[in-house]
């Protein structure tokens, strides 16, 4: 079951790296957008918080009350996500690709999020408290790469955020 959201993982790490560079970046310039100063705001704290669940299922097994540890991330992540599609709504107009992205990305999303609560109901909140080192090979590479990139793209939001005047 793991493997299955290792896979969803990286299809919502190339999505969203995609979403970045081609949405935020180059299309809508939100960097460039003082009405973006919130959205870019809402990215950094969620870039800081997928570079942790990208490492968190790259390296380790939860166990126990980590769980609750890592579901409330996870929880935060879902808010934030929604909190996003509201302040997008309200400060410019997304083109369709944005919005087909947005959507595939929030759908994958869901699917992974329902896959851990799978294996955390089902295996490791039955578990002695601990967190269990592994490694998935060439995946949990990949993620670590996805985890470093979501970090810098973080930072850069939250600079972007910080350096913009509010309107």
């Amino acid at each position: 079951m793991i493997d299955i959201v290792i896979i969803l993982l990286i299809i919502q790490g190339a999505i969203g790296a995609f979403d970045v560079f081609y949405n935020h970046e180059w299309d809508a310039q939100l960097p460039k957008q003082p009405s973006a100063k919130l959205e870019l705001k809402i990215h950094s704290i969620r870039s800081m918080l997928y570079a942790f669940v990208f490492l968190g299922i790259a390296w380790f097994e939860w166990h126990g009350s980590w769980v609750f540890a890592f579901g409330g991330l996870l929880l935060i992540e879902i808010f934030l996500t929604l909190w996003d599609f509201v302040i997008e709504d309200k400060t410019r107009k997304l083109s369709p690709v944005e919005r087909v992205v947005h959507t595939v990305l929030a759908m994958n999303g869901g699917a992974y999020v329902g896959f851990m609560v799978y294996i955390f109901v089902e295996n490791w909140i039955k578990q002695p408290t601990a967190l269990h080192p592994v490694s998935y090979g060439w995946s949990s590479w990949i993620l670590t790469v996805y985890a470093v990139g979501v970090f810098l793209s973080g930072v850069r939001d939250g600079l972007a955020s910080r350096n913009l005047k509010a309107l």
